[in-house]
């Protein structure tokens, strides 16, 4: 397997080359080589994402350690996670992989982070010591790979519908009317609005809310003004952009901006050291 390896802030960043095995399913590896630790907030995404930990140990907001990893789900509003001396490897999901990954779990982590034990008992430490005991990047994502192929075949996927109107959402940017989808789908609005809720854990509209604000977050890092977000993203006004940013991540726009350059951003979290 042919790796590509980045440093940045005394961070390593290790990411398999070329496409991803399977359909919503990215694998990125990180080691704190310089031993400065990790302090982020976990911002709402349209995705899940399992943090599998190698070596040190992470801690959610206050609560005890944890040994094997965390998972973070769908729409998580600034949740804080630190760390000592990590190595891990995160494993990024769009809700449809994340159905058959966690077994249909995944809806249940909605807004929330919890530890990966807590999610799989002793199959998360049994993963964790597999990946832990290879030697090389690549023999890691390979453990990590076996056991994701086991899971998406084994269990069951999304249903079509529900399938066709997520990906309508993020294609669109979260501009599509959900009344809309349902319609092509075949199915009425309150089926749609169930069925939909129960397999990605929010409603329709709520996920059209993250995947627009995902991308709108990435602007205002980028030093993009707020008004011209609002305008490029299909918010009706900067006071919706900021209303929408509230609710769903406790920042304004500037405080988002000033939190970034204070603390540096990666992918959804903020991290002390940016990762790249």
């Amino acid at each position: 397997m042919t790796l590509q390896a980045e440093q940045g802030g005394g961070w390593e960043v290790v990411r398999p080359a070329g496409r991803p095995e399977y359909d919503g399913v990215e694998l990125v590896g990180y080691h704190d080589r310089a031993g400065h630790g990790l302090d982020m907030r976990v911002l709402p995404e349209p995705g899940l994402t399992i943090v599998l930990v190698l070596d040190g140990e992470l801690r959610i907001e206050r609560t005890d350690p944890v040994a094997a990893g965390i998972v973070s789900g769908v729409g998580v509003n600034s949740v804080r996670v630190r760390g000592q001396d990590v190595a891990c490897v995160d494993v990024h999901l769009s809700p449809l992989a994340a159905y058959s990954v966690l077994g249909g779990a995944g809806a249940e982590l909605a807004g929330t982070v919890v530890g990966l034990e807590d999610l799989w008992g002793a199959e998360a430490r049994r993963l964790r010591a597999a990946v832990e005991g290879a030697g090389r990047w690549d023999e890691r994502f390979g453990e990590i790979r076996a056991a994701l192929a086991d899971r998406l075949h084994a269990n069951r996927s999304v249903d079509p519908e529900v399938a066709f109107v997520w990906r309508g959402l993020v294609t669109s940017g979260g501009r599509r009317r959900t009344g809309d989808l349902a319609a092509e789908t075949g199915w009425s609005r309150k089926r749609l609005w169930t069925r939909f809720t129960a397999q990605i854990g929010v409603s329709p509209k709520r996920a059209a809310m993250i995947v627009r604000l995902s991308a709108a977050i990435e602007a205002i890092m980028a030093g993009t003004a707020a008004v011209d977000v609002a305008a490029r993203f299909g918010y009706a006004d900067q006071s919706h952009l900021t209303r929408d940013l509230r609710e769903l991540a406790g920042f304004t726009p500037a405080a988002l901006y000033r939190a970034w350059h204070e603390a540096g951003y990666a992918g959804g979290t903020f991290v002390q050291d940016a990762v790249g």
